[in-house]
């Protein structure tokens, strides 16, 4: 018996992945298309068959991984890998056809989108590299940390466990000045 990598029916839950992320994303776009043309009901359709799609893509996700998601770490590898594919091989190759068939405004905009994904993928090895070091919530100096939730902003090392003026845990918590995104 051939390896579940191997396999046609792996293929197929790759597919299925890819679509049901793509319609996800797709049906997200078309509820605010909906939204601002005045149909709320029908945007927020569109609002939900995106979730089910996006919990579809899930579940093809756990199959592909034979029965686990992966974790955090790993799909930052993957992330920062899959941008600077999609910079440096897929968009260059688009900027190379559409400069060739002189659509010169596509060009500018696929170039400026690369670069946004470059930067993507330079956000992604720094996530990853703050969870390998062990960095995410205490840094070698003390900082400031803001809470994403309230605002609060406290000093120190580490970012506190428990957030003292909402209550929230310490992952709501990020450097004040690092502008990740």
């Amino acid at each position: 018996m051939m390896s579940f990598i191997e396999s046609d029916t792996y293929k197929n839950l790759v597919m299925l992945y890819e679509k049901e992320l793509m319609f996800s994303a797709r049906y997200e776009l078309y509820s605010l298309i909906a939204r601002s043309d005045g149909f709320i009901e029908y945007a927020n359709i569109y609002d939900s068959f995106a979730r089910q799609d996006r919990e579809h893509a899930r579940i093809w996700l756990r199959n592909l991984s034979q029965g686990n998601l992966p974790g955090t770490a790993e799909t930052l590898i993957e992330s920062a890998k899959a941008e600077n594919n999609l910079a440096s091989i897929e968009y260059q190759n688009a900027i190379q056809v559409a400069r060739q068939e002189g659509y010169n405004e596509i060009v500018s905009l696929m170039a400026g989108i690369a670069n946004i994904n470059f930067n993507h993928e330079l956000v992604f090895q720094q996530m990853y590299n703050n969870i390998i070091l062990n960095q995410v919530y205490c840094k070698p100096n003390e900082i400031l940390w803001t809470c994403i939730q309230c605002g609060n902003i406290m000093s120190g090392l580490c970012a506190p466990e428990i957030c003292p003026v909402c209550g929230f845990p310490q992952g709501y918590y990020r450097p004040l000045n690092d502008c990740i995104y």
